[in-house]
């Protein structure tokens, strides 16, 4: 009896401390900080060289004031401590919506390479369990690496993250050589709301504290409680020690670093979201990037950062992001860049300024991660320049990338582990293997909307060009995007879309929009019932660019 009612208050005590601790008059759940004199959140990156260096942070509450490491050769496991090492940890005081905890963060230097430590994190009465870390090897040419997608919840008030730890932790038991993990942003749903890091990390735990998490932020990390407005990434700065050689003002959000035969860069794409408490970072990103990828003699060059320039979610796009960096992606030849934030899984043609290539060995691939956490969306679809897509809706993904000396080969894998896609770059031949072939050039001029060729029956009549400009059937290129035309009697012209209405006349180069006259660069004309405006008026009238591309004779548009 004794034994069951021992057990049954263990049970209520675990069940009270995983819910709400109580609810507000408001409905909104109510958690405590978790936070106690017992180390958690211990969490492995690199702030110096991944050789003889490894960076550990913690977290405890606020009467714990000190914090140390004691580490030894995993060799020396049977006597330990009573060989280990000891290093000091800095202390630093974390304000957090459910309260104040202290951040503990020790680097551990004058490692032996390719050699594995054991290791204790605690203040000298509390210790947490013993874990492991392995250096990188001297003349490393061949190793594996994790990926993630987008881990978040998908809610601000429900943090799930079973999802996410389902699919962390069946990657790392599925490959437990990989040496480090990267995260491509929105980690969490509300990055300054505590509740879900506390179940972020609840979920890493025994990965993060094993292999380093080399992450990247996300437009999440910066969202606030209650509304969801936007600051500089808080909590995720102070949470994850990252190296500080970015440009002045994103250090530790911008950041670059090398593991074997690699270059790996870390970008901050976060420009709508901080650009009103930071400026314009994309603008610092350029100038450090050009001279980081400048110094870097490594055969292989990737990047990672979380809004895409090549998306599959329907409207949602990253022209500005694209223009930033893109020509310095083809400048130095970055072999791969991997993203997130739209939640497929993607694989795009090799891509030269901006246009299909027909070897990794003259373009750059972009790789859409997936997602990790709980978020899908309804409206993804694969666009002109994948090569491959894969929409996750069935359950969340990761990425197992395996460099070996001249081949890069990448797997995506389904969280049960059912393989989506494998692709591999042999740098030595310039080949791919699935071999790219890039799209045909069309007979006929395809229009194509935010990445969507609109074929028959959505295109009865295709683009044309008169007197050296383009034209395009107004109706069915609105109607793709919800809008509506309607033309009268008169020759009369209506086009509404979204919030914006746009009234002309048939061959005509003026317009009012939204009740305000204007110019325009060309007149619309009727052919064959089937009335065409100019190109060039979708940008005056809904903010649309185009290009034509000749080597496919497709028409492009994009907002």
């Amino acid at each position: 009896m004794k034994k069951f009612a021992a057990l049954f208050l263990a049970v209520v005590i675990a069940v009270t401390m995983l819910a709400p601790a109580a609810s507000s008059a408001a409905g909104t759940p109510q958690y405590d900080l978790g936070a106690s004199a017992q180390p958690d959140h211990i969490t492995l990156t690199w702030t110096q060289d991944p050789l003889t260096t490894q960076t550990i942070t913690w977290r405890t509450d606020i009467t714990i004031a000190r914090g140390l490491v004691q580490y030894a050769k995993a060799a020396d496991k049977a006597s330990f401590p009573g060989k280990a090492a000891t290093v000091e940890a800095t202390v630093q005081k974390f304000t957090s919506d459910l309260g104040d905890m202290n951040i503990h963060t020790a680097t551990l230097t004058g490692l032996e390479p390719g050699t594995e430590y054991i290791y204790r994190v605690g203040d000298g009465t509390n210790w947490s369990d013993i874990h492991t870390f392995t250096t990188e090897a001297s003349n490393t040419h061949s190793f594996k690496f994790l990926i993630f997608g987008d881990s978040q919840s998908g809610d601000p008030l429900n943090p799930e993250y079973k999802p996410w730890h389902d699919t962390i932790q069946n990657a790392f038991k599925t490959n437990p050589d990989a040496k480090f993990f990267v995260n491509v942003g929105d980690l969490v749903e509300q990055g300054q709301n505590y509740v879900h890091w506390n179940k972020w990390f609840e979920a890493a735990k025994g990965v993060i504290d094993t292999i380093p998490a080399m992450a990247t932020q996300g437009n999440h990390e910066t969202y606030n409680p209650p509304d969801g407005h936007s600051t500089k990434p808080i909590f995720w700065t102070t949470q994850f020690k990252l190296p500080q050689n970015g440009p002045e003002g994103l250090k530790g959000q911008a950041y670059s670093f090398d593991y074997g035969n690699a270059h790996i860069v870390m970008l901050d794409s976060q420009e709508e979201e901080e650009k009103g408490v930071a400026g314009d970072i994309l603008a610092a990103q350029k100038a450090w990037l050009e001279k980081d990828l400048q110094n870097t003699n490594k055969p292989w060059k990737l990047v990672f950062f979380h809004k895409t320039p090549y998306y599959n979610k329907a409207t949602r796009t990253n022209e500005d992001i694209k223009a930033a960096f893109q020509p310095l992606f083809d400048k130095y030849h970055v072999d791969v860049v991997f993203n997130g934030h739209d939640h497929a899984v993607a694989r795009t043609y090799p891509i030269a300024g901006d246009k299909f290539v027909s070897s990794p060995a003259k373009g750059t691939i972009y790789y859409l991660t997936g997602r990790s956490g709980n978020k899908y969306y309804p409206d993804l679809s694969a666009k002109v320049w994948d090569a491959f897509f894969y929409d996750p809706q069935d359950q969340p993904n990761y990425i197992v990338a395996e460099l070996n000396g001249d081949k890069l080969t990448l797997r995506a894998m389904k969280q049960d582990g059912t393989p989506i896609d494998t692709y591999t770059i042999d740098k030595a031949s310039g080949l791919d293997t699935p071999q790219t072939i890039v799209p045909p050039k069309y007979n006929s001029t395809r229009l194509v909307i935010f990445g969507n060729m609109l074929q028959q029956p959505l295109l009865p009549v295709t683009p044309k060009q008169v007197n050296g400009q383009w034209y395009i059937p107004v109706r069915a290129f609105m109607q793709f995007l919800g809008g509506n035309v309607a033309w009268y009697d008169d020759g009369s012209v209506t086009i509404v879309y979204g919030k914006d209405k746009v009234q002309m006349a048939s061959n005509s180069a003026r317009a009012t929009i939204n009740g305000q006259e204007v110019n325009l660069p060309g007149s619309s004309l009727m052919d064959k019932n089937t009335l065409f405006i100019p190109a060039a008026d979708l940008e005056e009238f809904f903010g649309f660019s185009y290009k034509y591309d000749a080597a496919t004779n497709m028409l492009m548009f994009t907002k």
